[in-house]
């Protein structure tokens, strides 16, 4: 866990009041990224940058490369928690693993898929699914975005983060649902698998 490093950015002073909890929640993150996944080499960096927030939660995470992670605050925001930085962490950690190997992806399509799984590390310990993949899509965005899924002329911020025609987080939720969906078939087919084998305490490990 020692290549996992926390670095808090506060020339400022706004994040003093948060260290704590800032602290604490490195702490809980930097394990599960390290036993889950596998983390290393990531330098994690807390901000001040009100802008880079959701501003439901005044918290926000970015990880541009494999190797850095920023987590975002609006101080000004009231009762930010200590369980969504460590999500914006987890969310974050997988996106730089996965940038390394296959890549975050370059058409729509694989940014979605890379987001939707990012999205269920998160559930798997939040147990909810992301606020940013909550939306009801509409049939008319879906049609749109299966026509440019394998295009890599797309624009990014539009398909994710809102415009005239497409709806704020569209990308986040319909990546998410994509990968739900993926998983859900998978766990079927894993369920009757071992419903065929008689004692399953006679398969080698």
């Amino acid at each position: 866990m020692d290549s996992i490093k926390c670095y808090i950015a506060n020339s400022t002073g706004k994040l003093t009041a948060l260290i704590p909890k800032i602290e604490a929640a490195f702490e809980e993150s930097q394990k599960l990224i390290v036993d889950e996944l596998g983390a290393n080499q990531i330098d994690v960096i807390f901000i001040y940058a009100p802008l880079a927030t959701i501003p439901e939660m005044g918290v926000g995470g970015n990880s541009p490369d494999p190797h850095n992670i920023y987590v975002s605050f609006d101080p000004e925001f009231k009762g930010i928690k200590q369980s969504d930085i460590v999500l914006s962490v987890l969310h974050e950690a997988h996106h730089c693993m996965r940038w390394r190997d296959p890549g975050y992806g370059k058409t729509l399509g694989e940014a979605m898929i890379s987001e939707g799984l990012a999205s269920l590390f998160e559930e798997e310990y939040s147990g909810e699914a992301p606020i940013y993949t909550r939306i009801k899509i509409k049939p008319s965005e879906i049609k749109a975005a299966d026509m440019l899924l394998s295009t890599k002329a797309y624009d990014h911020a539009e398909w994710f983060f809102g415009s005239k025609d497409i709806q704020r987080w569209f990308g986040y939720t319909y990546g998410y649902q994509l990968c739900k969906a993926y998983s859900k078939k998978w766990a079927r087919m894993l369920r009757s698998l071992f419903a065929l084998i008689p004692d399953c305490s006679l398969i080698p490990h």
